[in-house]
């Protein structure tokens, strides 16, 4: 019986230790295969991120009222519809590119909106200080607000820095 017995515990210990190599050998490859699916992840989205920031920059520089102006202005335009040609290409511009938002950082985001809504700002706060005046001055007085708040140079800071953590 003591043999019998010591076969028995034996091949119980032989078996705990089969089970704990599986167990410690499974272990090892569900982590080898996360690790792959990271780094498959991370050959996709990075692409996809860089791209993101890309499309932000040319976001910024769109609607820079340097650029904006220059590339909506039209002689002969009122300042109503000159503002309304101005506030729809921002829009069109954002709508655009709003999906993006989901490869950016929060702070990124929000400095670009920020940014935008600060471009906005400043073309309605003068409309209505020029009511009664034709565009090209409109246009003109959008620059001069513009030089002194440099919204779009911050926010592409911004963009810039958070893109160094990349590299």
């Amino acid at each position: 019986m003591t043999t019998e017995l010591v076969i028995v515990i034996c091949f119980f210990l032989l078996m705990l230790g089969a089970v704990a190599i599986s167990k410690q050998w499974i272990s090892k490859s569900m982590n080898e295969q996360a690790l792959e699916a990271t780094k498959a992840s991370r050959s996709i989205v990075m692409p996809l991120r860089l791209q993101a920031y890309e499309r932000m920059a040319l976001f910024l520089e769109r609607i820079d009222p340097n650029q904006l102006v220059l590339r909506i202005h039209a002689p002969g335009l009122t300042v109503p519809e000159e503002q309304n040609l101005l506030l729809t290409a921002i829009r069109s511009e954002y709508e655009h590119n709003i999906s993006q938002q989901i490869y950016l950082s929060n702070e990124v985001w929000k400095s670009v909106t920020d940014a935008m809504d600060d471009v906005i700002t400043i073309i309605n706060t003068v409309a209505e200080q020029m009511d009664n005046f034709e565009g090209m001055t409109y246009a003109e007085a959008i620059l001069t607000v513009a030089a002194q708040k440099p919204v779009i140079t911050r926010a592409m800071q911004v963009l810039k820095a958070d893109l160094q953590r990349f590299f």
